[in-house]
């Protein structure tokens, strides 16, 4: 029997948009109080407004992920607001496709310090709240190019690869506090990150989509967890 969420709180970051925004939307309807960070204030508060009609508490701060600074605000602040961390949700990242001959050392530190140093800053203040607490669940949102590469792809990928790691050794480590943690490999999903496509919108894999994975792996029984999963889009079509 899969367990209700309902009164559990979370923290998602990238939560204004996109995968972030789909599984508040999917938490807050579920019963839980959710906090959601992004850099941009705009679009955190028209999702923060989207969230509270759920009944749940909401709360929302601008935050750049890749300073540690704003991290540290965010988590503690969160944690006053709602008063527990039960669900850390680590979406926020940058995606940057070029040949590697093309990129510079700026770009390089950037995909770097946002997508692996990011989650660094976020699990460093959040996990000491679960450990505390003895319980709690984790999931990073890697990618598909965290588990094969392409051309052009090389500095993203290599962000991703290092999310996978740094995710496979936390785990083991949070494994005897009764901490869950995990990691999902989503192959292109129909967000504002990958821009144009060449393919058919509805034959790809939808932010929703995402969602609905992230919470049927929350409702399992506290004693067993997937450590991972790969999300594809079934049949995705070029346009015509």
């Amino acid at each position: 029997m899969l367990r209700e969420l309902k009164g559990f709180n979370a923290i998602i970051t990238g939560g204004s948009k996109g995968i972030g925004k789909a599984i508040a939307v999917e938490l807050a309807r579920e019963g839980v109080n959710v906090a959601i960070a992004s850099r941009n204030i705009d679009t955190l508060t028209e999702t923060a407004n989207e969230l509270k009609k759920f009944g749940v508490k909401v709360f929302y701060k601008e935050t750049n992920i890749a300073k540690q600074k704003d991290v540290q605000r965010f988590i503690e602040d969160a944690y006053h607001a709602l008063g527990s961390i039960d669900i850390v949700i680590n979406n926020a990242g940058v995606m940057k496709n070029r040949s590697f001959l093309e990129v510079d050392e700026e770009e390089f530190d950037q995909l770097f310090e946002t997508n692996v140093k990011g989650i660094y800053y976020v699990l460093q203040e959040a996990l000491p709240h679960l450990v505390k607490q003895q319980s709690g669940d984790v999931i990073n949102i890697a990618s598909m190019s965290g588990l094969k590469a392409n051309a052009n792809s090389s500095i993203y990928s290599a962000t991703k690869y290092a999310v996978i790691g740094m995710t496979e050794g936390i785990m083991q480590e949070m494994r005897k506090h009764n901490i869950r943690v995990s990691y999902l490999t989503p192959s292109a999903v129909l967000t504002d990150l990958i821009g144009e496509t060449p393919l058919q919108e509805d034959t790809m894999t939808h932010p929703e989509d995402v969602a609905d994975v992230v919470i049927s792996q929350l409702k399992l029984q506290p004693r067993t967890f997937m450590k991972t999963a790969q999300i594809w889009a079934t049949n995705p079509t070029p346009k015509e």
